[in-house]
């Protein structure tokens, strides 16, 4: 499965580098006020090869089960306090977007998106 639009370049733009990299802060700093680490060295590692402009990497990175997979990836995780739950759901879905408009097309971030 080709998570990548088909013949066009991943858009590491400055624009979208300052989104994602605002998404990716975001969505760790609730992760922290929920008190989990994790899917969080994933957003790390998301994050630093978008920085680098790593197309091979951040395709390595950015579909991976603990962030989209199955029982116990990031996106199903429910802390069991309703702002907390719903502001979580917010930072995903900014962080969902950002993975878009980068270039990632994918059916399982779409579906997972609140």
């Amino acid at each position: 499965m080709n998570i990548f639009k088909r013949n066009k370049e991943l858009n590491f733009s400055d624009e979208n580098i300052e989104s994602l990299t605002k998404s990716v802060t975001e969505l760790k700093s609730v992760l922290d006020e929920i008190g989990t680490s994790l899917g969080q060295q994933e957003l790390t590692n998301v994050l630093a090869s978008a920085m680098k402009k790593d197309s091979q990497l951040f395709k390595k990175y950015v579909l991976t089960n603990e962030l989209f997979g199955g029982a116990g990836a990031l996106w199903e995780l429910y802390c069991g306090d309703e702002k907390l739950q719903s502001k979580f759901q917010n930072k995903f879905n900014s962080f969902c977007r950002d993975l878009i408009k980068i270039g990632v097309e994918n059916r399982r971030i779409k579906q997972v998106m609140w």
